[in-house]
């Protein structure tokens, strides 16, 4: 579970605490290694993105619990480019400090 973070309309408001992006790598990655096939649920944060087998299917799935939990909206090609989970966790961080400095609000 998030340890950084407030509820806002039903949402996990990221905020921009020391330890933010350890929490969402830790998310992230419990996340992906519950749909990986057994064989890939071992892979590590810094490696790629998809040794976690992450397939059209799944890449739209984890973009839509992102949406729902933190209220941050991805592109597949924000998956893509972040390549790790470390990349992707930072890239959210970016995005929820940015928002929160009078950035574009998710609606």
């Amino acid at each position: 579970m998030m340890t950084r973070g407030t509820r806002h309309q039903g949402r996990l408001v990221l905020t921009a605490l020391d330890g933010t992006e350890h929490d969402l790598c830790t998310w992230l990655t419990a996340r992906l290694r519950a749909g990986a096939p057994p064989g890939n649920r071992e892979c590590e944060t810094g490696g790629p993105l998809f040794d976690f087998d992450l397939d059209s299917v799944r890449l739209l799935g984890l973009i839509g619990v992102v949406d729902e939990v933190f209220g941050l909206e991805l592109a597949p090609d924000d998956v893509y480019t972040a390549r790790t989970v470390d990349g992707l966790a930072r890239r959210l961080v970016d995005r929820a400090t940015t928002r929160g400095r009078g950035g574009p609000a998710a609606s």
